[in-house]
Parts: structure tokens; sequence; C-alpha cells
């Protein structure tokens, strides 16, 4: 039986996305710069897309994501990938 080459750009062993062929650079967030969704400033009609894992949550900006496409970081200790 032959082998079938992979087609995934996804590295499972390191947990990235292979940038060879993507137009726009993958969205990650860093920690570092995360704010209350209170004191964001963002205005009424700003559309958003959320995810929690184990009580952990994230907020990602939908015109951010269409730009992207893709995001991805950790989160309640283990890595995640959204796309859009």
């Amino acid at each position: 039986m032959a082998v079938q080459e992979p087609t995934s750009r996804i590295n499972r062993d390191i947990r990235i996305i292979s940038e060879d062929g993507y137009r726009f650079e993958p969205l990650r967030p860093d920690a570092s710069n995360e704010i209350p969704l209170k004191r964001a400033n963002l205005a009424p009609q700003t559309e958003l897309m959320s995810f929690e894992r184990n009580g952990e949550r994230r907020v990602l900006i939908v015109s951010e994501m269409i730009y992207h496409h893709i995001c991805q970081g950790e989160l309640a200790g283990e890595p995640y990938l959204v796309t859009f």
C-alpha cells in the first residue's frame, strides 16, 4: 500500500501552522497585552467572537480574524487554534 503524503500544514509536533503558502500572518495573542473587555474602548457595533476552556476565556475581534483567518495560542495551559 502506498503511503499518502500529508496535506495538512499543521505540525502537531510543535503545534504551529506552517506559514508557507499563507498570505497573512496568523494572529498570536500575547497574554501580557490582555486587558479587560470593559476597558477595551470598543465601538458598540464591534463584532466579537469568544471561546472558553476550563473557566478561562479569550475574546477576538471579528475584523482581526477576517484579516488573519487563523488565531493560535495557549489557553488554560493547552494550545488552541481558531480559524475563520
